[in-house]
C-alpha cells in the first residue's frame, strides 16, 4: 500500500481523488453516499481547507506531529506514494 506524508491539508486532496478514480467512483456518487454536496467533494479534492482544518494542521506542524496516509493503490501494487 502506498503512503504519503501530509504536511498541509491540500496534500490530502490528490489522494482522495486518486483513490476515488482508481475505484471508478464518480464524484456525484461518492458525495451522495457520504451525504454531502458534490461541490464540497470537489473542494476536498482540490485541497481547499476550512478555517478549522487549517488551524488543525498549523497546530500539528507547530508541535512536530506528522500525518501519514496509507491507501490502496489502483492496480493492487505499491507505488512510490505519489498521488
Amino acid at each position: 500500500m502506498p503512503t504519503v506524508q501530509v504536511r498541509k491539508f491540500r496534500d490530502i486532496g490528490p489522494v482522495i481523488k486518486a483513490v476515488r478514480e482508481s475505484r471508478a467512483v464518480r464524484q456525484e456518487d461518492l458525495a451522495e453516499q457520504l451525504a454531502f454536496s458534490r461541490d464540497y467533494l470537489i473542494d476536498l479534492e482540490k485541497g481547499k481547507g476550512s478555517l478549522y482544518i487549517t488551524r488543525l494542521f498549523r497546530t500539528l506542524n507547530e508541535l512536530g506531529i506528522t500525518v501519514t496516509l496509507t491507501y490502496p493503490s489502483g492496480d493492487g501494487e505499491a507505488s512510490d506514494g505519489k498521488a
